[in-house]
């Protein structure tokens, strides 16, 4: 099997696995490609070239994936020469629309076509009865990812002052930038307004709390009802990393941490965390910077406090942990941030 971080276009896209984390159809716990792209951020542009051939070749995928069958996908790809970028976008449509004839051949001597039903309930909203996550474009070209029994809807004036949208159940979002006319889904008694960022929202009508955790970018959250009391709701400002939580029962919004913040500052040297009795203080800082999480701490009762331990790919609470059994300390997340207490070293 050829090594991943010497992948083409063509292998990203002939590989189940990539094509599957994709289209969504990974268990949510699995993050290898998140992590993988994470390390290895220059090769970024060719995985969003793959993502662009996959989700316009959307076909279910087979559990039994036969890759040498990929002979006339290999042949089509390798059509693919390093020209000029606009020359090379456009053929790469005409290259998605032969993959499709060629997959559509590999499926119908290989199996049923099984294509998910997404039933479309009229022109501005659709809903996903599929066990399959449904990849869709909006007109001013935002991208949502409508996950399972979930329902979007799209406003008649779309594209007029805001563009907005009414969400039920769970989506991710890709905004078209356009600070012109502000992005609104409404989800679970909550709005979220950006004006071009990725985030998530879960608004499930049979939970209790409404979610919306971002990915890039910032976004404000505030109650549906606040908007319709006041022109100017009191709101709740989130960066990457972050999350809102409305509980329906209390009708309180809590800012908090997404359960495992993703690193953001792919500087080579912040990402070997290698730290041999350096201060406490220089090491907070470092993840700080590195998964844009603000640390709340004494400098002052830190100073003599000093760290030996190289860290890996382990999530950022269990470096925390590690770095507070070290000095004996304690954390807590509070709006948002990350609150270090400690009684100082000597």
């Amino acid at each position: 099997m050829k090594d991943i971080n010497f992948y083409t276009t063509e292998d990203f896209v002939q590989d189940l696995n990539f094509r599957k984390w994709v289209l969504g159809k990974l268990p949510q716990k699995d993050t290898f490609w998140e992590d993988w792209l994470a390390d290895n951020p220059q090769k970024a542009s060719m995985v969003e070239e793959a993502k662009t051939l996959v989700v316009a070749t959307r076909i279910n995928e087979l559990e039994h994936y036969n890759h040498e069958n990929t002979e006339g996908i290999a042949n089509i790809m390798s059509q693919i020469k390093p020209i000029n970028k606009w020359l090379k976008y456009r053929k790469i449509v005409a290259i998605a629309a032969s993959v499709v004839i060629v997959l559509g051949v590999f499926l119908k001597y290989s199996g049923s076509l099984n294509m998910p039903f997404n039933k479309q309930i009229s022109n501005n909203e659709t809903e996903n009865k599929s066990p399959s996550t449904l990849v869709m474009t909006l007109s001013d070209g935002t991208v949502v990812t409508l996950k399972k029994d979930s329902k979007l809807q799209v406003s008649e004036d779309f594209g007029g002052q805001f563009r907005t949208v009414t969400l039920s159940g769970e989506a991710f979002f890709e905004v078209k930038k356009d600070p012109e006319h502000p992005f609104l889904v409404i989800a679970g008694g909550v709005v979220t307004k950006v004006l071009g960022t990725s985030f998530t929202v879960r608004a499930y009508q049979g939970e209790t709390k409404t979610s919306v955790a971002v990915k890039t970018g910032k976004v404000t959250v505030y109650q549906e009802k606040s908007m319709k009391q006041s022109n100017h709701p009191d709101q709740i400002l989130l960066t990457p990393n972050q999350q809102a939580i409305f509980e329906k029962g209390n009708g309180k919004i809590v800012k908090t941490l997404v359960e495992k913040p993703m690193l953001l500052n792919k500087k080579e040297e912040l990402l070997k965390f290698d730290y041999n009795e350096t201060p406490i203080v220089t090491v907070l800082s470092q993840l700080e910077d590195a998964y844009g999480v603000k640390m709340v701490f004494d400098a002052e009762l830190l100073a003599n406090c000093n760290l030996t331990a190289a860290f890996g790919n382990e999530p950022l609470y269990d470096k925390i942990d590690i770095i507070c059994e070290t000095i004996q300390a304690k954390y807590e997340i509070a709006d948002g941030q990350i609150v270090i207490y400690a009684r100082g070293c000597k």
